[in-house]
């Protein structure tokens, strides 16, 4: 398979194909074009013509080592397309694994290894080494280190394992989006999210508490951490939070952007009357309106950092577990500003929240 093969089959041209492929952040043409690209590259196991040039010219250890296959483990979503966050990892997986002559073997979900037919082994791909996006419970993690000697995990927090772990610190970005919020005055903050096991909600209450300020229950919306729970928990607050608060902390952009669909909805002004705050950066929160205010998680740096780690650990590079921590930062943009001095019509917005 070559790049003109690859331009054929996806209706682009050739030059397309390989700026897609080169993209620092992912951005060159229409998400369209992108996906049915990195589909065809994906399915027909394209390799860079750069290996078999090697091979032919008796390079072969060199070779070999670039033509190394590896896997991609969903940890907490059953496909990439519920997830923009880690889309955009697994795409800067794929970038990285290219450049250094490797190819991804397959995409599969912890949902669909559980879900095995009983007495029957759980589908998991050949590889020489995997790389887990997102989190997992123990017996899954057991059943993949069983299948793989070469294991790195990609997240927002620390798991109690030896595999080697490319993180940025998920407490510490959203304990950065709350000060961002107390700073502005706010002191009556939302918290949009998963509450069970999830250091962004216990960054939440940490950090009120550490402020002198309360974690009202009624502010406390315990969603999936998604468009829907977005939308639902934005929708709890509506009924049950009186008055409302003059600001709302989501553990995620995918479920900030919803939760601000809900409250424009009820005719709540974002971020005149309300402030909404989430966290990841994905790149839908920059077309928005207003435009999400989020803590960005270097989605791309993480990826191709997994790959080279991985392949380190393949080539016996390393042999200690690897802890490798990556930077978040604030990027304040236009939904988020100083509460209203003069109190919000809360009555108002409530009933206006309630739908029939």
């Amino acid at each position: 398979m070559t790049l003109k093969e690859i331009a054929e089959l996806a209706g682009v041209s050739t030059s397309t194909v390989s700026r897609i492929i080169n993209s620092s952040d992912d951005s060159f043409a229409r998400k369209s074009v992108r996906d049915r690209v990195w589909k065809i590259i994906h399915e027909t196991g394209y390799v860079p013509n750069q290996s078999a040039r090697e091979l032919k010219q008796g390079r072969r250890e060199e070779a070999v080592a670039r033509c190394t296959t590896l896997a991609c483990i969903l940890g907490r979503t059953r496909d990439l397309e519920d997830n923009p966050f880690f889309a955009q990892t697994a795409r800067a997986i794929e970038q990285q694994a290219l450049e250094k002559g490797c190819t991804v073997s397959a995409y599969h979900s912890v949902f669909d290894l559980q879900q095995a037919p009983q007495g029957r082994s759980p589908n998991i791909p050949r590889a020489d080494g995997a790389i887990v996006l997102g989190r997992l419970g123990t017996p899954t993690r057991a059943l993949l280190e069983r299948h793989y000697r070469n294991l790195v995990y990609v997240g927002r927090n620390v798991i109690d394992s030896q595999w080697d772990q490319v993180v940025c610190d998920g407490y510490e970005a959203a304990r950065t989006a709350l000060l961002h919020l107390i700073g502005l005055g706010h002191k009556r903050i939302a918290y949009i999210g998963d509450t069970e096991d999830e250091i962004r909600y216990r960054a939440y209450t940490d950090t009120l508490q550490a402020h002198g300020l309360e974690a009202d229950p009624a502010l406390i919306a315990s969603v999936s951490q998604d468009g829907p729970g977005g939308y639902a928990g934005a929708d709890l607050l509506l009924r049950a939070a009186s008055p409302l608060p003059t600001a709302a902390f989501c553990a995620t952009d995918i479920t900030a952007i919803a939760a601000i669909k809900r409250f424009a909805e009820a005719g709540i002004r974002i971020p005149a009357q309300l402030s909404v705050i989430g966290i990841d950066d994905i790149e839908v929160a920059q077309y928005v309106s207003p435009v999400l205010t989020t803590v960005s998680i270097p989605k791309v740096e993480m990826g191709r950092m997994a790959v080279r780690t991985l392949l380190d650990r393949i080539n016996r590079e390393h042999r200690l577990p690897m802890q490798i921590f990556l930077p978040h930062k604030l990027l304040i943009r236009e939904s988020t500003a100083p509460p209203e001095s003069t109190g919000t019509h809360a009555s108002t917005i409530l009933l206006r929240g309630k739908r029939s």
